[in-house]
Formats: C-alpha cells, structure tokens, sequence
C-alpha cells in the first residue's frame, strides 16, 4: 500500500496527515543521533555516503584506515548535548542507491556502539570495500566515499544471469531499441604498468577493449536502473578511449540515454556522429529511422518557451523500494551497595541492593523511496519506545522523524513536510513543520523552513520560520547565510542571524559558524574546526568552541520553575525583565582540542588529543523566600565557575594483530581541573570467532582524587556476543560489571557493584 502511496501523487495529503497526528501524539524520549543516511553515486560505481546526525559533531578519525569489512569512525558532539541523545544499537541499513552493481557490492550498516568507547559509530559492508572518511560539508554530516574491492566483486548475483556465447545482453530488442551488445571477459593485461607509449598496437587495442568493456557494463547497469546520466558519463568514457570494438555501441547508446533525460538535441547530434562515423555500422538502419521520428516529433511540437525543455523531459519508469531496520533490547541492572556506618560508636556494615533498570527498548526505522530520472519521493518514519517494568516508572515513546520529502532533480527544487531535524538556517532541533529549497542559479540556493519546535513539552514548543542562503553549493569553498525569528507564547524567544563557511576537499576540511542573537545583542556560538590529512600518513584535527549554555533563548528566564513565559508576562513582567533574567541564567562554554593521528604501515594506527574546557559561573537569579518557597519566576542558586579542565589521551589501534579481521584498542589518558584529578585505562578487543559469531570485550578503569582527598575508583568489565542468523538478522547479547569504590575524605569507604545485562536483536529489511 505504501508503495501505490508514493507512486500517485493524488495520495499524498492524506499520509501527511496521518504523519502530522503522529507527531502530535508523541511523547518524549531519548532521541537517535542518526539523521539518515543519503547516496551519490558515479557511473564508476564509487559512492559518497552523507551520513546526517541530528546534532552537530566534529570527525576526528576512522579505523582501519583504507579497507575493510568493518570500519569504526569516532567523533566529536559539539555543543552541550547529554549523553540521554545516544542510544546503543540504533542502526540504519544503506538506502538503495539505484546503481545495480553498486547496491550489491557495497551494501552497509551503520550502527551507533559502545558509549562508553566512543562516541562512535560502526560500519559493517556486504564484501571488502576500499573507503576514504572525512567531515561533511555541514557540522552535521560526515561524509564517507567508498569504492568496491574489484577482487571480491560478484556481480553475477545481482545482474541477471550472463547469456550463452553470441546472444545479445538483456537490454534492448523491445521497445523499439536495438540489443545492447554483448560484454566479453576482460582479458588479463600482462603490460598494465607500462606506459602506453611503450606498448605494441596489438596491446594497446587489447587494453582499451578492456578498459571500455568495464566502462560498458557499468553504462548498462546504469540504464537498468534509470539512471540515465551516470549511463551518459559511462559510455562517454568509453568514446574518451582510443577506437576500440565498443566504440560504435557507445555513440549509438550515449544518444539513446540522452533521449531519455529529455536532452533531444544532443541525442540527435549523438545519432549523426554516429552516421558519420560508422556509415556502415550495424545500426545505421535503426539510427536513420529514430533520426526521423525525432525530425517529426519536432517539427510538430510548438515553439517551446524559455526554459521549458526540462519540462519536455521524456520521465523514466518509477522505481518504488522499501528499506529500514527494527531492533528491540531487553536491558537489565541491578546494583548493591556495601558501606559501614558508626552506629552508638559501633562500627555496623550495611547493604542495599536495588533493581535500578529493566526495560524493553525498541527502535524502528522505515523508508519507501519511489523514484525516477525526474523526482525522488521519500517517506520517512523513526520512532523509540522504552517499555519499563519498575514500579512507578513511566513508559516512555518519542517519535523521531515522520516526513514525507520530494526532491525535483531537473527543476531543482525541494521540500519536505512532517516531522523533521534541522540542517540549517539556524534551527536547532527536531520540528514539525515544512522545510524547501530552490536552487535558481548554478551553486546557489535558497531556503525557507517553518513550523514549530517538537523537542518541549506540548505548551510551550516556540513557532519559527527562517530563511537561508547557500552558495558554493557544488565547489570545494562555500557557505549559507541566514535568519531566524522564533516565538515563545506571544514575544520573541530567539531572533538571530549566522551562518557557515566551509572548505571541502578529500585532503583536508575548515569550517567556521557563526549565530549572532539580535534581541539579546550577544554572540550565541562560534565554532572552528578543520581537518587535514597528510601523505605522510598522518592526520591532523583541531575544534574551536565558544557558545551560550544553553543556547539564548527568552524561555531561559523560565529555568527552575514550571511556570511559562506567558505566565510570567500575565504577572506584571515585561520582555526587558525577561531577558535579563533569560541572560542571568546562560552560562558560557569554551573548548578547544587538537589532535594528532598516524597510521604505522597497515595494522596499527596511534594517535593522542589535547582538550581544554571551561564553563563560567552565574549568579543567583529568583527569588528565594525564607520560608523555602521561591517566587514565580522560581530560584536558581548561584554556580561558580569550573575553571579550566585539562584532559591528554594517547592510544594505539590495530587491525588483524591476532586474528583476520581482529579490533584492537588501547587509550590512557589523564585530566586535572581545580576540582578533581583522574586517570583512565580502557582495553577493547573485538574478534571474529567464525563467520557468523562475534565477541567484544572491553576493559575501563578509572581513578579520581577530587581536592579534598576524597577518592573513586571504578573497573568496569564488558562481555558482547553476536551472532549473524542472516544477513539482515542479528542476535546480541552483552553482560557487564561496575565496581566503584567512594572514599570521602575523612568518612568511610562504601563499595558498588552494579550488574547490568541486554540481549535482543537488529532486523535490517
């Protein structure tokens, strides 16, 4: 049903309804940190994989390094976003990317892991594929280019079965199409690393029957899959070669697909090269009788307006694909506490054992893609729902997207309706409301979003619109410009303007952002971050952090308190009273770090960071009556500043150390600030026991003095088991200890052990 839903147009409003009631029903939750995952795709068959987060994030480095069956990509999160946004095991499976070859051979998973290893996320693909990992061209986006390992290709499982000797390929023979030739085996080039001056004629020709043999396939299996401009570059690849068996094929199928995008003209001149060429080709006869037809249909057709050839465009068939993932988890604590009090001066030992966690966490990701050379429709739904089984404890469901997007490739345009997270324009969070862009001139594009803020109790969610401006769309240097007006109740909560710079290469990236509150009249965050990677094999990342805590808002000035912002304006208060509270009550963050990376040959890659941070102090701000009741604009006490906290890490990672296909990582690192000192060792290894069983084990120890002389220690040892059922079903199970020992200064020592244990499953469909 939902396919007919996205291939008629007529059906639409109706599924945007039932996604807007969603939306309207949902509670709160955790929320998933993984926007989607989008495709590009070239007629090589390489991929760029835009992997979109819901909060801003820095990349700071992958491992392995270049090829792989399993990759690991740490990151940063930028900003102050609580550690209750990451959820374990949330995954996404790679959406279609409309390339045969390419869906087959370089299928992934992307799965957030191991919170207490990462931030992190990790990528498992279908066979061994050679990849490149560096940041997105937004704070939200890391931007992941992958080519397939030509040694471990098996496209006979994803084409259809290669016909006997001499018959034609199964393109072509209907529709009024000539048979698409017949690709031979390339043969092995003995004399691959010669140059070509160097070669015979004889070997010269067999290489570039080769190479265009290749070029054909992939031009094929783009028209297969409609997708006609990534065909047009194969086969115009394969003319870019010297003369060669499948030249005469190429001109004539170039203009077949050119045809299909609506390019008429081209296919034309495409047709008479073709004539010119090979006049006595086996395809002469087919080519003069479409050269007609498309003479007639011209000169039938009326004087075409300005701009109205993209409209004349001949629409390919839609293709209508559904994919996602389903995952539910049982998880499971329980803690006991021994200490040993003074009790009439005799020394009594006590214990407290408490269940602290048993819930069903289920996570579910769907989308139905219906698409063609023209649009690309999408229906998007993501939702979280905790099942408690304490008493007292709530259940608790957040609906995390619910949208339907449509995107225009030829008139370039975009829109998207439902619920939805930002990704520009200065919104910060998840919405309901509608999202559209128009691209009006090469590289440049303008951008509107409205709607109203999902991520706050249903009361007080403030209303938006804001504009935007990108430039640089398509070169390595480019940026957007924007504004935002935001309400809360009936006044202004965040008025602002900003934007980003950015400059994007494979080699190295720098971004710069700016938010500028223009009711408050105060900078709202500045943020830098660059990457830069370096033939030498070694990888340089630096972050610069300076941003209000919370962002400004006016509903700031409604912290401590239940009351909302109309209810302090009924009271007597006005917005200058407002805002200064709001600012009385915003702190400012700083951070900076720099890091270091450096891969030694292909096992092992070692690395260290250096961070600083600091958040300043407030003031008290409310009211505060003696006899412990606060006024209406409620009471919040005074907090000093932190000062600066100093945190250096080294480590080491390697690949297939004792195993084939083997993780291992060491970290140590050490921090001081004017309150605490720790020092902490983590331990991970992760191995591959046979083709469908995995085991990780992880080790982190922790030490702290704070500056009374009071200490903590903690070990924490984890067991996981997976088990591969199929290729789209996994069973995992994990199992955990947490001991920590408290030693105040001058009191008794007391001793935690929490239990904690999951298992359940991940569906990729």
């Amino acid at each position: 049903m939902l396919k007919v839903i996205l291939h008629k147009a007529r059906n639409v409003p109706v599924l945007i309804f039932r996604l807007m009631l969603l939306c309207a029903l949902s509670g709160h939750a955790a929320a998933e940190i993984i926007d989607e995952i989008s495709l590009r795709t070239d007629a090589k068959g390489e991929i760029d994989a835009i992997i979109k987060f819901t909060v801003p994030v820095q990349y700071v480095r992958h491992f392995p390094v270049r090829k792989s069956l399993d990759l690991a990509i740490y990151f940063n999160i930028i900003g102050n976003v609580p550690r209750s946004v990451w959820q374990n095991y949330e995954s996404y499976r790679s959406p279609p990317s409309g390339h045969i070859l390419a869906d087959h051979i370089l299928g992934f998973t992307v799965t957030t892991r191991d919170l207490n290893t990462g931030p992190k996320i990790e990528v498992h693909f279908r066979h061994p594929a050679e990849f490149s990992v560096t940041a997105g061209n937004t704070d939200r986006s890391i931007l992941l280019h992958i080519k397939p390992d030509t040694a471990q290709q098996k496209p006979a499982a994803a084409l259809p079965p290669a016909p006997p000797q001499g018959v034609p390929a199964q393109l072509g023979g209907k529709d009024d199409l000539p048979f698409f030739p017949r690709i031979d085996k390339a043969a092995a080039e003995t004399a691959a690393s010669q140059p070509v001056e160097a070669l015979t004629l004889a070997e010269q020709i067999k290489r570039a029957n080769n190479q265009a043999a290749v070029m054909m396939a992939k031009g094929r299996d783009a028209l297969l899959a409609g997708q006609m401009f990534a065909a047009i570059e194969a086969f115009n690849n394969v003319l870019n070669l010297p003369p060669n068996k499948y030249s005469p094929d190429a001109q004539v199928w170039i203009g077949i697909a050119r045809e299909r995008t609506g390019q008429i003209a081209k296919a034309k001149l495409e047709y008479e090269l073709y004539l010119k060429l090979y006049p006595d080709g086996t395809e002469v006869r087919w080519v003069r009788e479409r050269l007609v037809k498309l003479y007639r249909i011209q000169a039938a057709q009326p004087v075409a307006k300005p701009g109205a050839a993209a409209v004349q465009a001949k629409h390919t068939e839609f293709q209508t694909t559904t994919y996602g993932s389903l995952s539910m988890y049982y998880y499971h604590g329980a803690s006991q506490t021994d200490t040993v009090v003074s009790i009439g001066g005799t020394q009594t030992p006590t214990t407290l054992s408490l269940t602290d966690q048993s819930s069903l966490i289920s996570n579910v990701s769907m989308t139905a893609r219906s698409y063609n050379n023209e649009f690309d429709n999408r229906l998007v739904f993501q939702d979280f729902y905790a099942a408690s089984y304490l008493p007292g404890q709530k259940n608790r469901n957040r609906l995390n997207a619910a949208y339907y997007d449509v995107k225009n490739r030829i008139l370039n345009y975009s829109a998207r309706i439902g619920r939805q997270s930002a990704f520009g324009g200065g919104v910060l969070g998840r919405f309901d409301g509608l999202s559209a862009g128009y691209g009006f001139l090469p590289n440049w594009r303008a951008n509107i979003a409205v709607g109203r803020m999902s991520d706050f109790v249903p009361e007080s969610r403030p209303a938006f619109y804001s504009a935007s401006l990108d430039f640089g769309v398509g070169d390595p240097l480019g940026g957007s410009v924007y504004a935002i007006n935001q309400n809360a109740g009936s006044i202004p909560d965040r008025k602002a303007t900003g934007g980003y710079l950015r400059y994007f290469e494979q080699g190295g990236t720098a971004m710069a952002m700016l938010d500028y509150d223009t009711q408050f009249k105060q900078l709202n965050m500045l943020t830098l971050q660059g990457t830069l990677h370096q033939e030498s094999s070694t990888d340089y990342n630096f972050l610069l952090d300076r941003r209000k805590s919370p962002i400004l808002s006016i509903r700031n000035a409604v912290t401590g308190t239940t009351a909302t912002v109309d209810t302090l304006l009924q009271n007597g208060w006005t917005q200058d009273d407002l805002l200064m509270l709001a600012k009385s009550r915003t702190a400012i963050s700083n951070l900076a770090m720099f890091g270091v990376t450096r891969r030694i040959q292909e096992k092992w890659q070692v690395g260290s960071d250096i961070t600083v941070s600091n958040t300043s102090g407030m003031e008290a701000s409310g009211t505060l009556i003696p006899d412990g009741t606060t006024g209406l604009e409620g009471y919040v006490p005074a907090t000093a500043s932190s000062g600066n906290a100093w945190t250096i890490s080294g480590r080491a990672s390697g690949s297939d150390v004792i195993s084939m296909r083997d993780i291992s990582m060491f970290s140590l690192s050490y921090s001081t600030s004017p309150f605490v000192k720790g020092k902490s060792l983590l331990l991970f290894y992760r191995s591959f026991m046979s083709e469908l069983w995995t085991l990780d084990s992880s080790l982190r120890m922790y030490w702290q003095t704070d500056n009374s002389g009071g200490k903590v220690s903690t070990i924490t040892p984890v067991l996981k088991v997976g088990y591969q059922i199929r290729n789209s079903l996994m069973l995992e199970a994990e199992g955990g200890v947490d001991r920590t020992r408290v030693t105040p200064a001058g009191l008794p020592s007391s001793n935690t052990i929490r239990k904690y244990s999951s298992f359940g499953f991940r569906l990729d469909f």
